[in-house]
């Protein structure tokens, strides 16, 4: 019975953490919403009064980053998870690694064929594109590589990020090239999203299993 206790002050002391992790992110995001807010208001004030740009900025794009890494660092500290209780879910191990790291790699290849793509476009969008590309290649670079947590992530690269201040954030991606960006989300939440909810259904089924749980009662 006293480990029981202790398991249930340890389950209480997590669930305290949790609280407090999820109070700390929502405030980050709110911070995020106000920043990109500010940013916003300003990039439409500048627009008015005569910027060249065409289209308005996405700044709200940093409230999107900031899901999608915490998605991605649950989805790494998910996997440490089961290697902690390996002895009970060791067949859990190779599927949660495998749509861990293929849904990255998928999502890295996809990225750099859409670039690919439009470098390789000929007529007026093919050259503006390849200038940009020029003069951004290591946020080009960087960019693809954090798509494979989401390919979201490619959006920053079109979001126009604080108007015309940063012209890194306005590549001219064509109309095909942005549907191909979110078809690639579509296809990132069955290969990744469908799959990890699964294996996570199927961890909590089996290290909460009330035999498990009889069985310690009748131990003690």
């Amino acid at each position: 019975m006293f480990d029981l206790s202790r398991k249930e002050n340890k389950s209480d002391q997590i669930l305290t953490l949790g609280a407090i992790y999820i109070i700390a992110f929502v405030g980050f995001l709110v911070i995020c919403w106000i920043i990109a807010h500010f940013f916003s208001c300003i990039a439409k004030c500048c627009l008015r009064k005569g910027s060249q740009d065409n289209y308005e900025p996405n700044n709200f794009i940093i409230f999107t980053i900031p899901c999608i890494l915490v998605d991605f660092i649950l989805d790494i500290l998910f996997v440490k998870l089961i290697l902690r209780h390996e002895k009970e879910v060791e067949q859990l191990f190779l599927p949660s690694l495998v749509f861990l790291i293929g849904p990255i790699f998928i999502n890295i290849v996809f990225s750099v064929v859409i670039i690919i793509r439009n470098v390789s476009k000929e007529g007026p969008d093919g050259t503006n594109f390849r200038n940009w590309i020029n003069r951004n290649t290591g946020t080009t670079a960087i960019t693809t590589v954090l798509a494979g947590a989401d390919m979201t992530m490619l959006n920053l690269l079109t979001s126009n990020f604080s108007g015309f201040g940063l012209k890194r954030f306005n590549a001219p991606f064509s109309k095909k090239s942005k549907e191909l960006i979110l078809y690639g989300c579509l296809v990132g939440s069955f290969v990744e999203d469908l799959p990890q909810f699964a294996i996570q259904n199927r961890f909590r089924v089996i290290t909460h299993h009330p035999v498990i749980v009889e069985r310690q009662l009748r131990a003690h």
